[in-house]
């Protein structure tokens, strides 16, 4: 069985997952047809995820990046962060 990477940091402190650079959404969701956004990204009053979690990614929809497999990441960990005016994965490399 195939364990999920950790979201290593995130830099996008106004989501609502977020709390000091640290994802706590049980597990996020990358990408889209055209760019390695975080799916699970929100802005909102309300806090997120649970304080004790550290995020991993469920699913990656990147099909041409070097650490997907079958729509699974299968790199160690992430990074996520701003990229322009999206919110991304950094670690994303196309393959």
């Amino acid at each position: 069985m195939m364990e999920m990477p950790l979201v290593n940091s995130c830099t996008a402190t106004e989501c609502a997952f977020n709390d000091h650079q640290s994802c706590h959404a049980l597990a996020i969701t990358i990408g889209e047809p055209q760019h390695a956004v975080c799916d699970t990204y929100v802005t909102t009053s309300v806090d997120g995820g649970d304080p004790n979690a550290v995020a991993h990614v469920g699913a990656c929809k990147m099909a041409d990046c070097r650490y997907n497999s079958h729509l699974e990441c299968q790199a160690p960990g992430i990074t996520v962060g701003h990229e322009q005016s999206l919110v991304d994965c950094l670690t994303y490399q196309p393959a």
